[in-house]
């Protein structure tokens, strides 16, 4: 019985049988300005020759999974043969959630997996959840943990006691990575060169270039300076789908 692990994210899905490497793809449908009657799904982002002023078709909204339709292309593009080639009635699915889920999309979400997919037995949880169980499987001396667990739409901080998720102490932050984006888009196009509608680009230039202050305060110094003493400014050549088909720093 092969076991099938999809972390179901709001903006890319993490994919692999529980003993094979993890794939990560878009989990979303593509338009293109140059090819607008055509809809790209998922990893077909690749095909696309210039992925400039992309238009995003998302299956979910606000950290939710809402658009159904959308999410069953991307899904039917992952199980298939020119991906993972799922034989269901062997294959049990471990897929997340997000935290706090509505009931009518696990329901939904239970009935498309059985009775559409008809996969052998379907277990739904939430990402963090499985962080922890991983951490006190290697760490099992240790009785608590605090999982924070950073996607797409926003910031769960969640507690862990003896393995068991303690509810009443989760929190979230409405602040995730598409926020960081938008933010990002913004700060360019006010400062330097109009980027509102290149989402793709200036999400990579935030992969690229952007990362987590471990001495906030020193950083923020550190970026007053000019000329060398600035080591927190980068040069960042942007694609021009031609020649440079990704953008990358100096």
């Amino acid at each position: 019985m092969a076991t099938l692990v999809l972390d179901n994210g709001a903006n890319s899905a993490k994919i692999g049988y529980s003993q094979e490497k993890v794939r990560v793809i878009p989990n979303c449908q593509f338009r293109s300005k140059t090819s607008r009657l055509k809809t790209f799904t998922a990893n077909q982002l690749d095909e696309i020759k210039d992925p400039s002023g992309l238009f995003y078709i998302l299956p979910f909204q606000k950290g939710y999974l809402v658009n159904w339709d959308v999410q069953r292309k991307v899904w039917d593009h992952l199980f298939g043969k020119e991906m993972f080639k799922v034989e269901f009635v062997d294959t049990s699915i471990i897929v997340t959630e997000p935290y706090f889920n509505f009931s009518s999309i696990q329901e939904s979400m239970n009935e498309i997996l059985f009775e559409e997919y008809q996969f052998q037995s379907v277990l739904r949880i939430n990402a963090g959840s499985l962080a922890a169980h991983h951490y006190f499987h290697t760490k099992p001396s240790e009785l608590c943990c605090l999982v924070v667990d950073s996607g797409f739409s926003f910031t769960h901080i969640v507690p862990y006691c003896r393995s068991k998720k303690l509810k009443e102490g989760i929190r979230r932050i409405n602040v995730g990575g598409k926020l960081l984006t938008n933010h990002l888009k913004e700060i360019i196009s006010y400062r330097q060169l109009h980027v509102m509608d290149e989402t793709h680009v200036i999400n990579q230039v935030k992969e690229d270039v952007c990362y987590v202050s471990q001495q906030f305060y020193k950083d923020m110094e550190i970026a007053l300076s000019k000329g060398e003493d600035n080591s927190v400014v980068r040069d960042y050549v942007l694609p021009d789908f031609s020649s440079i088909k990704k953008g990358f720093c100096k």
